[in-house]
């Protein structure tokens, strides 16, 4: 299988490491209730909430944990999704969207109560969002973000909040406020589940990537480097895996996007460090802010799958980055310490694919594509907990692979499907 690179440049979350763990490759035959495909953030995630649900579980990763996606994730935790409440309101019906939102933001709630019971600090911090109309056609779509966001009980104030300078008010027409929003460290914090995992008896292996998946009578069997897994229920926490196909346009669309890290103690000190800042625009400028003081921004996202710029290239994006924050603080000065460019995957229709195969019960995807991939990791995880107790989730018939949607104002529906 050709390997897929999944990030380029300097990265930053890995130095703020002093130790990795590392597990065992796998050498034997494994039996368990779930066998979770993937170690990075979502799969993490995934192994950390079925140790706390008491659920066997064995997790594989095929090179090291969080050295991924992982890797290159800069942290930001939002309810709100790439598609504006309203717009996918438009696609869905205002029902099943706000729905949708809601286990979202309850989503951020839970990674945080599931960052707090561990004792490695993952870099957890509840946070507000900035986000910021780039045009005055956009202006017009936020406070109809805003007054629907309202409407649905989620925390949001209009206008620029206090300590945001004039540049910004300058820069754009509008902005809104979320709350119960967050930030992490997601190397730290990925690390600090799969330790946890691992504590509570989930048998962790590296080094051991998939290279078949087949059924065999009620059970799912996983060929992997050096042994084979035996297990009732498959969860697919990673892309491209072989026996499992995409199909009928549910593969992802293939970006690549840059981000940078400034050097420590530099954050203006007129910005509120309890903000987040995103903009509008397509493709989108944000940021964040990091304990140490450093600003973590990104954007700049390119219809090319390969994240391999090379080195004059990545220079380009990050001056670009730069200059969008020089913008924004005109009395400061900035230099990226670290710099790099990250592969994502983003949905068809803005909806992460989450939940079982209907023609094959027990393969759950748990496949956060989209800017929103963290949230998305919490909600599968959760998702996945209540069909192993014979519950079922709110949101499996929108999320659901292999799911046709209903029409909504008359619009055919987006039609997603797995072969396998």
């Amino acid at each position: 299988m050709t390997e897929h690179k999944l990030h380029d440049g300097s990265l930053y979350w890995p130095k703020t490491m002093s130790f990795f763990p590392t597990y065992p490759s796998l050498r034997e035959r494994a039996m368990t209730q779930v066998a979770i495909i993937g170690g990075g953030l979502t799969g993490a995630i995934c192994a950390a909430t079925l140790a706390e649900a008491g659920i066997p579980a064995v997790l594989v990763e095929e090179k090291r944990v969080a050295s991924a996606s992982t890797a290159a994730n800069t942290g930001l935790i939002q309810f709100s999704s790439d598609i504006m409440l309203s717009e996918l309101a438009d696609r869905i019906g205002e029902m099943d969207a706000a729905a949708f939102y809601a286990h979202c933001s309850k989503a951020v709630n839970d990674l945080g109560l599931l960052a707090a019971a561990i004792p490695q600090d993952g870099g957890y911090r509840s946070r507000s969002s900035l986000y910021c109309a780039a045009s005055d056609e956009d202006a017009s779509k936020l406070r109809r973000e805003y007054g629907m966001l309202r409407r649905h009980g989620f925390g949001a104030d209009w206008g620029f909040p206090a300590g945001v300078g004039l540049d910004f008010k300058a820069r754009y027409p509008a902005a809104l406020v979320t709350h119960g929003d967050a930030e992490i460290n997601p190397v730290r914090l990925a690390h600090g589940f799969i330790a946890q995992a691992a504590r509570s008896g989930v048998r962790v292996y590296e080094h051991a990537g998939v290279t078949d998946v087949r059924r065999r009578g009620d059970w799912f069997v996983l060929a992997c480097d050096g042994g084979e897994i035996l297990a009732r229920t498959v969860v697919r926490a990673t892309g491209c895996l072989p026996g499992i196909e995409g199909a009928d346009g549910s593969e992802p669309i293939l970006r690549r996007t840059f981000a940078l890290a400034t050097a420590p103690n530099s954050v203006p000190d007129e910005w509120n460090r309890d903000l987040m800042m995103r903009e509008t625009a397509r493709p989108y400028f944000y940021f964040r802010t990091t304990p140490d003081g450093r600003i973590v921004a990104g954007g700049l996202d390119e219809d090319a799958s390969n994240p391999e710029t090379g080195e004059r290239a990545l220079q380009e994006r990050t001056d670009k980055l730069l200059a969008e924050l020089g913008a924004l603080f005109p009395g400061s000065r900035f230099e990226a310490e670290y710099a790099w460019c990250g592969a994502i995957d983003e949905s068809p229709n803005d909806l992460p694919f989450i939940g079982e195969h209907p023609e094959m019960p027990g393969l759950f995807h748990a496949l956060g594509y989209g800017g929103n991939g963290s949230v998305y990791g919490m909600l599968a995880a959760s998702m996945l907990v209540a069909g192993l107790r014979g519950e079922t989730h709110p949101l499996a018939g929108l999320l659901r692979p292999t799911q046709t949607r209903r029409t909504v104002n008359g619009e055919p529906a987006v039609k997603q499907a797995y072969g396998v």
